[in-house]
Formats: C-alpha cells, structure tokens, sequence
C-alpha cells in the first residue's frame, strides 16, 4: 500500500505560479490526512506555500529547491544547501548566454532571475508573465534543451564547479549543485525518515528524458500526469481510501 506520496508543484499539483483552486484542496486535505505528502520543486519553500495555500501549512513535508532546502511540517530545517559565490558567478554568466540565446521582448528585466540560496532559478519570459503565454512558450521543453545543447563548452564550464542545469516548469531553467537533484534529495529523505522505497510514489508531469523530474526514475516508482487535473484524478481514483 502507498503511504508517502511525492508531488511536483508546478504543472502537476497546481497551474504555474498559481494557489490550488478550492476543488482540489478539499481532494488534498483528504490526501494529507491519510497519507504522508511530500511537496518536491525547484522553488522555494515560500513560493510552496502560497501555490499549495496557507490552509495546508503543517499538513505536509517540503523539498524545495529541488529538495536542497528540506523542512518538516512544523518548517524546522531537515538540511540546507547552498551556492558558493564562484558557483553563483558562473551560472550568471551562462545564464547572459541564455538570454542572448534567447533574445525575447520581457515585461520586467529584473523578473528573469532568482538565487533561492541552494538553486538559481532563470525565467526566458519573466516568472510571473502571463500564465498562457508560459505555457505555450516551450510546453515539451525542446526550445530550452536546444538552447543547452547549443553550447557544450559553456554547460561543461560551469559544470566544472559542481553546477548542473536542466529545463524547468514553463519557461524556465534550474541550476543545482552537481549531482544534488531531486532524485538525490528523496532518496536521502526517504532515508531520514525511515520509509520503505516501495510504500512511496513520485507524481510528476517531467518524467519524460530530460525533464527535471527524470532522476527520481529508479529511485522510487512514479506515476506520470500532464497537469493538475490528471493529477487529482490520480488522488480521487488510487491513492484514496
């Protein structure tokens, strides 16, 4: 039987940037109560709980920043990571490629980036652009894989400083340290919790190559959804009582 149940946030558990709407909370609030929830994305543990609500704080664990800044339900802090200043200088480097790469009319120049502390987030369209406009911009991630593959040197460069990067939410990219994904970050927190890899599932809308819920594959069993509405659907029909 499932009894941990891990989610992604953006794309899988709600819309990007945006709070649970009312219907699938009273889903959530059922999961919450009869399984152990765990939230695992690449955003902060703030920007978490406004998308889940403030109705769940307490209710569930957070992985954030693709699990390197992990907090328990009461908020302690399990483990956090951070950026070393070299780290941080070569990811804003790569990320001026990107944006010449890109070369894309943005509504707010200074809503492109955002260091988290253990991650450094860059948004092509801005973070808080217009919903639709996001997900039309890239919805199978192939305009940022492209970008990556566009230069090798670079990607290698920075990865020479422990630094990896894949394609993220909509319109973004997520730079973690080396190694240190989300696949990694579950494994070590199922660890320190003491499950049972087989009692947990991972649900998320990137399992596909490439995507930045790829390495929990192997890790836990997963369960892929394309948006928030499979996903519940998914809660209401299996994971239930």
């Amino acid at each position: 039987m499932l009894k941990h149940i891990f989610f992604d946030l953006d794309k899988t558990l709600t819309v990007s940037r945006t709070p649970m709407p009312p219907a699938h909370q009273e889903l959530f609030e059922r999961l919450c109560k009869e399984k152990d929830v765990v939230v695992v994305t690449g955003g902060s543990a703030a920007q978490i709980r406004e998308q889940v609500t403030p109705r769940f704080d307490g209710k569930y664990w957070i992985l954030a920043q693709s699990g390197n800044d992990a907090r328990g339900k009461d908020s302690s802090v399990i483990w956090g990571e951070t950026l070393n200043a070299a780290q941080a200088k070569a990811v804003a480097d790569f990320i001026q490629i990107l944006k010449n790469y890109f070369n894309v009319s943005v509504k707010d120049e200074g809503d492109l980036v955002e260091n988290r502390g253990a991650q450094i987030t860059y948004s092509v369209l801005g973070f808080h652009e217009d919903v639709a406009k996001k997900y039309a911009f890239d919805p199978d991630d192939s305009k940022r894989g492209a970008a990556l593959a566009a230069f090798p040197a670079e990607v290698k460069k920075f990865m020479s400083v422990g630094i990896e990067v894949t394609p993220a939410g909509t319109t973004s990219f997520n730079f973690i340290l080396a190694g240190k994904h989300k696949g990694f970050n579950i494994a070590r927190f199922i660890e320190h919790e003491g499950w049972k890899k087989e009692d947990c599932v991972y649900v998320g809308d990137a399992l596909f190559p490439g995507g930045n819920d790829e390495s929990v594959i192997g890790v836990i069993p997963t369960h892929p959804v394309k948006d928030p509405d499979e996903t519940f659907l998914y809660i209401r029909n299996d994971l239930l009582s």
